[in-house]
């Protein structure tokens, strides 16, 4: 179709109508949030809505990405905090689904994979590339296997988290579920290993002798930190500082039939563990310690647990299944502050991890 010719004295004002009607429907096309969410699969460009801040949050943080609806959602101890709309990978490059922590933070990043490309507001969550940060966001895939935050997001969720906050992308949209069970762990005081590998209650020792553990244990864990330097580098006293402030993470596999502890990225044991009924799935679970109740001695958890294969167990029939030494779960209970994670899955430690220097790092089959 032929365009139609104006010639004539108002020409220019009728161009100048034109651009500035163009000029207003852009903007507002841009101003406005997205009404509808977007379906599993669903390609097609949708206006976005950035975020969507409910409330402060209070206790330790859990994020939680679902991939099919593009959201990334923001968990506290009081449940949920916020949300935001996200693009994730595409094509050959897909974001990997499992359980994640933030291992690494950096204001101006640039990716060293793809030409220098910017990231601002960077949260890793693997060695290979994988984190949060801010980028275009369409409410689509759109992304070489990161997560991409709105920008005014990604600052806003850079000033709210720590090293060690756990994230976890699924396909589908998941969220936790406060449980109870004899088996999660509860606050104690903390047990010192002794030479044998018993535990002993510095309660129940006398003081001097206690002085003299406390610092033999002291003098281990610092012994443990210069080692994991030799292999990984010095770091900054400010990292040392966040690292240290971390809960401890354990992880029980069934695939290797031992349970991990982890702190501040740092591996603290490894040991056999018994599964019953270990030749049937048991699933994906994630039980996070979110607050201390009663008078010190009890904490409140939480369990998100991935959508289950035929025969696996749920969250409470797992830890049915899990048999710990005494010994083992006496120093982990030692351990437990809020933030404390305890992964249980089918899957064991993946590749992405390293012996030191990240948390435990569980892919999605």
């Amino acid at each position: 179709m032929r365009c139609m010719r104006r010639d004539g004295p108002g020409v220019g004002r009728w161009h100048g109508a034109l651009l500035l009607g163009m000029l207003v429907a852009l903007v507002y096309a841009m101003a406005v949030p997205a009404t509808s969410a977007q379906r599993p699969g669903d390609q097609t460009a949708r206006r976005v809505e950035p975020m969507a801040v409910a409330r402060k949050p209070n206790g330790p943080l859990q994020i939680i990405i679902s991939i099919d609806r593009q959201t990334l959602r923001l968990f506290d101890q009081d449940g949920l905090v916020e949300q935001a709309t996200v693009s994730t990978g595409t094509g050959g490059f897909p974001t990997p689904t499992g359980i994640f922590s933030i291992i690494d933070k950096e204001k101006d990043h640039f990716s060293n994979i793809y030409r220098g490309a910017s990231m601002p507001y960077m949260q890793r969550l693997t060695m290979s590339g994988v984190a949060l940060h801010s980028g275009i966001v369409t409410g689509r895939p759109a992304s070489h296997g990161c997560v991409r935050l709105p920008h005014a997001y990604a600052i806003h969720l850079f000033r709210l988290t720590r090293l060690g906050a756990r994230v976890i992308i699924a396909n589908v949209e998941l969220s936790p579920a406060s449980i109870e069970h004899p088996r999660l762990f509860k606050p104690q005081r903390p047990q010192l290993a002794t030479a044998s590998g018993a535990s002993v209650k510095l309660a129940s020792l006398p003081k001097q002798e206690q002085d003299r553990l406390a610092l033999a244990a002291a003098l281990a864990s610092e012994l443990q930190r210069e080692v994991a330097r030799a292999k990984i580098g010095e770091a900054t006293a400010e990292r040392e500082a966040a690292l240290k402030a971390t809960a401890v993470s354990v992880f029980i596999s069934r695939a290797t039939q031992r349970v991990y502890v982890r702190h501040g990225f740092l591996p603290l044991l490894d040991a056999p563990v018994a599964i019953r009924d270990a030749d049937h799935p048991i699933g994906t679970h994630v039980y996070t310690a979110v607050q201390t109740a009663g008078d010190g001695t009890h904490m409140r958890w939480t369990a998100v647990s991935y959508p289950q294969k035929a025969g696996a167990s749920d969250a409470g029939r797992a830890l049915d299944r899990i048999e710990l030494p005494p010994e083992i779960t006496e120093r982990i209970s030692g351990m437990l502050t809020p933030g404390a994670t305890l992964i249980v899955s089918d899957q064991g430690p993946s590749r992405q991890m390293r012996p030191w220097g990240t948390d435990f790092i569980i892919l999605a089959d």
